[in-house]
């Protein structure tokens, strides 16, 4: 991914506009806003308001009175502001131009000189910006090291030659000094001593100085300021202190722990808690989502959300290195007024916070995420001298149906929280799978796309009407699910995400999901007493458990037997004959009737349709086309047809598109048939 450079501000000062054009039609960068100006008041206006980078000024007899007052105003500016001269092709232009001091000049009917004298000094600026950005950059990481550095727990001293040149505040306690100038040019040898009188520490300090380091860490014996005694874990490791090489020592007092249990829980709470804040940390967060998600609650699900404040960087940049510990304190405790212990509020990273909720509901999840925001937005933070108003924004990854790893949650809930600050922050957004990779074919990210829709319900009911053209009473409704897009109008059809589903081992997650929508739809509408097609992938054909599920809901009355009718689609008939045959028996008697999917008019369904007691076949692709253009594909389904009657199965035809179609069909002893052109899909 390319680095995004930000835009340079350039001040072009000429009485003709359309020169400012050509200038930057020459250039074509959209990284360069060039902001014109004809008079003194219109330059100054854009010096206030702009923070201008550059200035280009067409230098000729009628500007003399821009030049000077212009020429001050750039030298006066903080950092002074470049100028660069177009002159016109006289020697009175010229001089002009020398008189000012420009950093550079061309003549203005030279367009290649143009372009050029602007790249490069672009390109200088840019290059500055860069480096500023660069030292800015390393010394807060330096001033941030060392407020780590006095805050650390660990204690740690920095030795130069073996005298002692730094040590943080935990060094000084643990050896009992008041402050370094007790401590200053103590060599180490007065702090520590051979544990078991082998160790030679006088070698030891002559390999030091050569920078020769023990790879392991040394058990030593260590001398406090008192004389009171203790045993030492001492490692060694190469440092620079005020930008001269050095050795990085850091001691630990040995302590049984198993002999103390108090001691016991204060060191797994240092392990699992973040030092500054007190929330938990990263590893503890993921670990303990980890275990919940092994055993979740029943009938709950988890989300989880990330908080962070919006323009970070600006803000840190604001306040200064310094107070950056303060800044991530004040935002933990804001955070804790909008969340309980409960959630795990976490700190995940430099300044991301982090929590987890269970829920039964989304819209509790969604709440909760909106008061974090309303906690959050125009909050006033005290940070030593400054007081920033802040914002933030929430990243929220939901769970469902379809259980996420902890590893995944946080992805998306990382991804959620990037695109809530990229649209501007003081807000939510909830974590949505891409779906143009999905188009694409990729099949990891259909399976994440599927498994979202699953936990968000994004599978809509829709329901297919199948009439006679001998019986007005007759109905047949097939019902299937539609995936619908969140966030958009896009309706994707099960042509396109059941094969997905299939290769990724969701397919009969998605039948559950269809059975589940089809008993809500009952619930609501208890006076349709017709006759249900139900599609049903091959997995869930072969899925014993799924089909004890099916056949539990038909015995508990939940679902009719007698008017459902399940439909495979016949390429995965053909693999599975023996697992139909045991579906029907098992299926058959409880009234349930059965259905051949997607049939097309020169498919062999003999060998099936004398090993399984089929109901229905229903065609599949564009039985109107066939009809007009192709005679084979004609007689084809007059033979399919003939076949299905001398086994009394009904077939059913679709996409009819006019009546020509319709009188075709009856000729051939079709008369269910189904499209726009009988009724309209309801949904």
């Amino acid at each position: 991914m390319t680095e995004e450079v930000d835009p340079l501000n350039i001040l072009a000062v000429d009485d003709d506009p359309g020169t400012v054009r050509e200038i930057e039609s020459l250039l074509s960068d959209a990284r360069l806003r060039f902001h014109f100006a004809d008079t003194s008041n219109a330059f100054s206006r854009i010096l206030e308001a702009e923070p201008v980078d550059l200035a280009i000024v067409h230098v000729h007899s009628g500007s003399e009175s821009l030049l000077d007052p212009l020429s001050r105003q750039l030298r006066s500016s903080e950092p002074p502001i470049a100028l660069i001269a177009m002159v016109s092709p006289d020697a009175e232009a010229a001089l002009a131009a020398a008189h000012l001091g420009v950093n550079g000049c061309m003549r203005i009917d030279d367009q290649r000189s143009v372009a050029r004298v602007i790249q490069e000094r672009v390109a200088l600026i840019r290059e500055n910006r860069s480096q500023r950005d660069a030292l800015r950059q390393s010394s807060d990481i330096h001033e941030r090291y060392n407020l780590l550095l006095e805050s650390s727990r660990e204690a740690i001293a920095y030795l130069h030659e073996g005298l002692h040149i730094y040590a943080n505040p935990s060094y000084l306690e643990l050896f009992g000094y008041a402050d370094f100038e007790e401590l200053e040019g103590f060599s180490i040898l007065d702090l520590l001593s051979a544990a078991d009188g082998t160790t030679d520490l006088k070698q030891l300090l002559k390999s030091l100085s050569r920078g020769e380091l023990p790879e392991e860490a040394m058990e030593l014996k260590a001398h406090r300021a008192d004389g009171d005694e203790f045993i030492a874990s001492v490692e060694f490791s190469p440092a620079r202190y005020d930008g001269e090489a050095c050795t990085q020592i850091m001691i630990r007092e040995r302590v049984e722990a198993g002999d103390n249990a108090e001691l016991q829980q204060e060191i797994e709470k240092l392990r699992s808690h973040d030092i500054l804040t007190g929330l938990l940390n990263r590893q503890a967060f993921i670990r303990q989502l980890q275990d919940e998600l092994a055993s979740p609650p029943e009938g709950r699900h988890m989300a989880v959300l990330l908080v962070a404040l919006d323009e970070h960087s600006r803000l840190q940049e604001k306040i200064g290195a310094a107070a950056t510990d303060l800044l991530i304190r004040q935002t933990a405790g804001v955070f804790g007024e909008a969340i309980d212990d409960a959630m795990l509020p976490s700190r995940l990273s430099d300044h991301v916070l982090a929590a987890r909720i269970w829920f039964e509901e989304r819209s509790e999840a969604e709440s909760l995420a909106t008061r974090i925001i309303e906690t959050f937005s125009g909050r006033v933070l005290e940070i030593r001298d400054k007081s920033p108003t802040v914002t933030a924004s929430v990243g929220l990854a939901v769970g469902g149906s379809q259980l996420f790893t902890a590893d995944e949650l946080l992805a998306q809930s990382e991804s959620a929280l990037r695109e809530a600050q990229r649209t501007g922050g003081n807000s939510y957004m909830r974590y949505r799978p891409s779906t143009g990779a999905a188009d694409a074919g990729d099949a990891a990210q259909w399976t994440e796309t599927l498994r979202h829709a699953l936990n968000n319900e994004d599978f809509r009911l829709v329901r297919l009407p199948i009439t006679s053209m001998e019986d007005d009473d007759f109905l047949i409704s097939e019902f299937e699910t539609r995936m619908r897009v969140e966030g958009s109008d896009e309706i994707i059809m099960p042509a396109t995400f059941r094969p997905a589903a299939a290769q990724s081992g969701l397919a009969t997650e998605l039948d559950r999901d269809l059975i589940q929508n089809l008993i809500r739809w009952l619930g609501n509408h208890h006076e349709e007493k017709e006759d249900m097609l139900v599609p049903l992938s091959g997995q869930s054909l072969v899925d014993d458990e799924f089909v004890v599920e099916l056949q539990n809901l038909i015995d508990d009355e939940t679902i009719d037997g007698r008017r459902l009718i399940l439909g495979f689609q016949e390429p995965d008939v053909r693999e599975s004959v023996r697992e139909l045959q045991r579906l029907i028996s098992r299926l058959g008697a409880r009234g349930v009737r059965f259905a051949l999917l997607d049939v097309t008019p020169d498919a062999k369904v003999d060998l099936v349709l004398k090993n399984v007691d089929i109901d229905f076949i229903k065609l599949g692709g564009d039985v109107s086309a066939a009809l007009r253009n192709n005679e084979v594909a004609r007689q084809a389904l007059e033979s399919l047809a003939a076949a299905a009657a001398s086994h009394k199965i009904q077939v059913i035809a679709p996409q009819v598109e006019n009546t020509t179609d319709l009188a075709t069909l009856w000729q051939f002893g079709i008369t269910l048939v189904q499209d726009d052109f009988v009724r309209d899909e309801e949904e």
